[in-house]
């Protein structure tokens, strides 16, 4: 026989162990992975009930959590009660005064949108099933970047009403190929997350619509899961999710040893986009300018200049640079600095080298060129760039 016993209130035995709760309201397995990989690392003892059942581990105690909190009111409360030091990974509960680490979510849309404005789009939409703090800076971002150029910035928000209804998915694309139906073509598209891209690459594929030579599509999270199993695969912006959970921990770690809480949230930026077929697509339809565009994206590195653009596109400089204006409303000189100084920002955030080869292989030159236009633009330097936008993430 065996016998049953309630668990009315858990604690770890005292060890010099730190035991973790983990309370994500909405589980990722990237943001788990950081996580798990401080604490393995440090000798935590990581609690996953949330994890493996989506429930509570009613009566646990421990020392600290890191939570994810959004509108669970289960999980705010239990956070509110355990009274430990706790780091919130979302920025959907200001109303909870605990430290933070988050994605930066208007430099995740200002990601977006920069690779749409590089593809010439003109017409652009954002589209989420959620209005909260992390999808509006989101959608503030993607469409500050796109402002000198969008002639339609549309915002599809799927109505709270219709959310969570039998029928929500049939619903939902009926209600996104309206939409997709009335924007000015091609479109460009931005995702709140890779499963929202997915919705609307279904709303295309029962409209009828081309994904990416009319609609071009967008996510994020880069969820290979999602995005590859699709009949388009998806292009999404790499949220860097483990280094999310990572600097969660290590902020954690901090506080449970009597650390100072930051006084401001820590943000961890993206890194870069993953591009697949459903941003595979250029938008400009006027051919020199087309020919200029490309020529410039594809030779970036080389010393070449708006003489050498025009000399691809077959048409005078003069000419050329009145067309182009009309698309970007910028020269083809800005937008030959603006590609490299993309180009170049991707290398500082996803790899470790050293200036003068970033500079080399971006068209700047040489290092101390690099370092100087990138100061002038940016207000720092790009080494001072790349510690302070990768040092919270490890």
């Amino acid at each position: 026989m065996y016998s049953l016993i309630r668990i009315t209130e858990y604690s770890m035995p005292s060890t010099s162990q730190k035991s973790v709760l983990l309370a994500l309201s909405r589980y990722n397995p990237g943001t788990h992975m950081g996580v798990a990989r401080f604490a393995s690392q440090h000798n935590w003892h990581l609690n996953c009930e949330m994890a493996l059942t989506g429930r509570l581990p009613e009566g646990w105690r421990g020392d600290g959590i890191i939570a994810l909190l959004d509108e669970r009111e289960d999980v705010a409360n239990f956070v509110k009660r355990a009274q430990v030091p706790t780091v919130d990974l979302s920025v959907i509960r200001p109303d909870i005064r605990v430290p933070r680490v988050s994605g930066d979510h208007m430099a995740i849309g200002q990601a977006a949108g920069e690779l749409f404005a590089e593809r010439g789009f003109q017409h652009f939409a954002w589209f989420s099933t959620h209005d909260d703090p992390a999808s509006q800076a989101r959608q503030n971002g993607f469409f500050r970047s796109v402002k000198s150029q969008a002639i339609t910035p549309e915002s599809w928000v799927f109505p709270e009403r219709t959310r969570r209804k039998l029928d929500e998915w049939t619903v939902k694309s009926e209600w996104l190929i309206k939409r997709l139906r009335s924007i000015p073509k091609p479109a460009a598209v931005f995702s709140f997350h890779d499963g929202e891209a997915a919705n609307i690459l279904d709303a295309c594929m029962l409209g009828g619509i081309n994904v990416p030579e009319e609609v071009a599509i967008l996510g994020v999270d880069n969820n290979p899961m999602i995005c590859e199993s699709v009949r388009v695969h998806l292009s999404s912006v790499n949220h860097d999710l483990d280094g999310l959970g990572y600097a969660g921990a290590t902020l954690l770690e901090k506080l449970m040893n009597g650390g100072k809480p930051p006084t401001k949230s820590i943000l961890i930026p993206p890194h870069g986009i993953t591009e697949r077929r459903s941003t595979d697509a250029l938008a400009v339809t006027h051919k020199p300018v087309r020919s200029a565009l490309e020529f410039m994206r594809g030779n970036y590195a080389k010393m070449i200049g708006p003489d050498d653009a025009a000399a691809a596109a077959g048409m005078p400089r003069a000419q050329l640079e009145n067309e182009f204006r009309k698309w970007f409303h910028h020269t083809m000189r800005h937008e030959l600095a603006r590609i490299r100084m993309q180009r170049a920002k991707e290398l500082l955030l996803g790899t470790e080298l050293p200036m003068a080869d970033i500079a080399a292989r971006t068209g700047f030159n040489t290092a101390q060129y690099f370092n100087n236009v990138f100061r002038k633009e940016n207000g720092l330097t790009p080494l001072n760039y790349r510690r302070e936008r990768t040092q919270d993430a490890r």
